[in-house]
Formats: structure tokens, sequence, C-alpha cells
């Protein structure tokens, strides 16, 4: 049996009525494109997601892609949208007021900055309209609170992980315009390297690092 790795912070959850569907790119954020072969993503090396850059041309909250997809350019490896699979040291969980789990992985196993940040959204029917992706949400937040936080729901501060945590994410790739220019996203001393994330997070698993 694998240990418990998360350690849950003083600050506790949001309550339920602080929690409530997020509004930038909501519709965006809780779907996935359709059709989606959710058996053949496409892997990614961590570190080629964290050097993604931000979309020139795109503003924030750019009211173009409220409801919509950024349109993929000639020659773009990773287009907004694509199923993608990858792999990093988990460091923090936490519990957002949009429902969502904000999980922060990065490619060192003792450093959790220059991370990427991979969400998971909340699969009541009021977070998320699409009925067969519920499954999926509840899946990996079981796995999440069960595996990693001894059943308990992320802190909205963060849960940090006590122990390296080495996991396998899977998502859709998605490019988080309400922060840009902004500072650094990030939580705990924890910074983004990228605006880009896997939001939604449709599946996780334990990995083992290749030696």
């Amino acid at each position: 049996m694998r240990p418990l790795y998360g350690v849950v912070l003083c600050a506790a959850m949001s309550s339920a009525a602080d929690v409530k569907p997020g509004v930038e790119r909501w519709p965006v954020k809780a779907s996935v494109p359709k059709p989606t072969n959710f058996a053949k993503p496409t892997t990614a090396a961590l570190t080629d997601l964290l050097a993604l850059p931000e979309v020139t041309g795109v503003t924030k909250d750019d009211k173009r892609y409220q409801s919509k997809r950024m349109p993929a350019k000639a020659g773009d490896k990773f287009p907004e949208g694509k199923l993608i699979t990858t792999t990093g040291y988990l460091h923090l969980v936490a519990g957002e007021t949009d429902g969502d789990y904000h999980i922060q992985i990065s490619a060192s196993g003792t450093n959790g900055n220059n991370c990427l940040i991979v969400e998971v959204p909340n699969p009541d029917p009021a977070f998320t309209a699409t009925a067969d992706l519920r499954p999926k949400f509840q899946a990996v937040r079981e796995f999440i609170k069960t595996k990693l936080l001894a059943g308990k729901e992320p802190a909205s501060a963060g849960s940090v992980m006590q122990h390296q945590v080495y996991v396998t994410v899977t998502g859709i790739l998605f490019y988080d315009d309400a922060h840009v220019d902004d500072a650094p996203r990030g939580k705990r001393g924890m910074k983004a390297a990228t605006l880009w994330e896997l939001h939604p997070v449709t599946a996780i698993a334990f990995a083992v690092k290749a030696k």
C-alpha cells in the first residue's frame, strides 16, 4: 500500500456557500472538444509544456474566446484543446472558490517552483454540464483525496505534499487568458512558469520515475 502524501494546512477549503461556478472562459474550462478520443492522448514532456509562450495577440479576458477555444495556428505542436498526457512531481493541491481542485506540478522532486497548473472541475451538474465528464472528474478527485489527502478536501491555501509524489496527468490544454499581464500565478510561493494549463484534468495515476 502506498503511503499518504499530503498534509492539510491550517486554512480549510472554502465553505459550500462560497463555492460557485467560475466566469472567465467557464464553458471552455469545464468541457472537452468533441469528438475526443480519451484513449489516445498526446504525450508531452513537462519541460515542453512549461516552456510554452504566451499567445500573441490574445489580451486579458479576451472576449473572442470566452466560450470557444483559440484556433490552432500553422505549425502549432500544442494547440489549445489538445488532449495531453505529462508526468511530473505533484507538490500542492488547493480547493478553489470555483469548485476546481488546483494542482501544481513541477519537474523537480524537491522544488515546486516553475510549475504547471492543472485543474479538475467539480463533477456536480451545476459545475460540469457534460454528463459523461462527471465520472472522470469524480475519479480524479477521489484519487487525490484518498491517496494524497487522507480523505479530506484540499485546503484553500494549498495542501502541500510531505513526500515526493510522481504522477502522470492527462487533460485538455488550456490557455488562461484571465491572467495575461498579471504577476506569475501559484500558491505557497511556487510560481507557475506559463499561462498554459491542463484544464480540465481527465485522469491521474502514480508514475514510476525512469532510472
